[in-house]
């Protein structure tokens, strides 16, 4: 679809809540876009019933084509928020309606209830609240990790076991390094060292693939999750490790490591042999791993002269900075 075909509007809405709903009589009184995000349009949109009730709903939908850092699926994506609607520990707003098609906003777009709440990242940031803040986030990544996985839809890929999964991550690393337009040495001796040295296994779980307290909104009812596009079976320390090095301040693992990882063993039962601080530098870059591809490609586009806006510059800097991350962490992995 062509990105000019996009309609995230009050009309668009209007006509889709229309079809969907056309008992309640709905008058959409405003849709207004949030900034922020790499890959999906997010929009806040207001709603009158003629019952006299009033909503608020929250647009996440496909950007135009060639603008955002990041692809994923929204099909995947919805099937997922429906399952985890049903199932517990890990809570997320109420998935609503779903323009599977493009019909109506001209690409996909899911319609969750909005959910009146502060991002964790932000409340981390008021005075004294910082291990407080921590704890919360170490709570909610341990409740994605319990969820469980013969809930999930059965299009959500299931790993045969922990030694499988693991060489598929390396070996996605590996084909990343002979892929892109240029060599990258430094991934392949990256991918070698990992081979080299395996941390004990761990049960696979439902891992979120964006674990960070900006995903994380805390209102009256408690804590849910949100943007569940990288949402998958694999090893839980994943989302650690994912995290570990995230580059927005405060860190709540790098404030102190100590704390978040006995925290997350008491929870979980982990022992130090299968979550320590190297065991988490592992698995930042096999975290991490997906998303760097599409960086990898992203500037590998922007190199043949592919439009990719303000995002071009993000892409090569990322690229290159992720590459020196993942070398220096493969130099130690194994080491101490």
């Amino acid at each position: 679809m062509e990105p000019s075909a996009i309609d995230m509007t009050i009309g668009a809405l209007q006509r889709f809540l229309d079809a969907v709903e056309p008992e309640r009589g709905a008058t959409v009184t405003a849709v207004v876009p949030l900034s922020g995000g790499y890959s999906r349009d997010t929009a806040i949109a207001d709603v009158i019933w003629s019952d006299g009730a009033s909503e608020r709903f929250v647009l996440r939908a496909d950007p135009p084509a060639g603008t955002g850092v990041f692809l994923s699926d929204r099909d995947p994506e919805w099937r997922l928020l429906r399952a985890l609607q049903n199932t517990g520990p890990v809570r997320i707003p109420k998935s609503r309606w779903y323009d599977a098609e493009g019909q109506y906003f001209g690409t996909k777009c899911i319609v969750s209830s909005f959910y009146e709440s502060r991002a964790l990242q932000e409340i981390a940031r008021d005075p004294g609240a910082l291990a407080a803040a921590r704890d919360t986030f170490v709570d909610v990544m341990v409740d994605i990790h319990r969820t469980p996985v013969d809930d999930l839809p059965a299009d959500v890929a299931r790993p045969a076991n922990f030694d499988e999964y693991i060489d598929s991550l390396i070996d996605m690393l590996d084909h990343f390094s002979r892929s892109g337009a240029d060599s990258r040495p430094a991934l392949r001796y990256t991918a070698a060292r990992l081979r080299s040295y395996r941390p004990q296994p761990v049960p696979l779980t439902l891992v979120h693939g964006d674990c960070q307290p900006s995903n994380v909104l805390i209102g009256a009812d408690g804590p849910v999750v949100i943007d569940w596009e990288f949402g998958r079976i694999g090893d839980p320390r994943e989302d650690i490790g994912y995290y570990s090095d995230y580059p927005v301040d405060p860190n709540l693992y790098a404030t102190d490591p100590k704390a978040f990882l006995e925290r997350y063993r008491e929870r979980t039962g982990m022992t130090e042999e299968q979550l320590n601080p190297e065991i988490v530098e592992y698995f930042h870059v096999l975290g991490l791993a997906r998303l760097f591809g599409q960086e990898m490609a992203g500037a590998d586009a922007v190199a043949n002269g592919e439009f990719r806006g303000i995002m071009a510059s993000y892409l090569i800097s990322a690229v290159s900075n992720t590459s020196e991350v993942y070398f220096n962490i493969a130099r130690r992995v194994g080491t101490r």
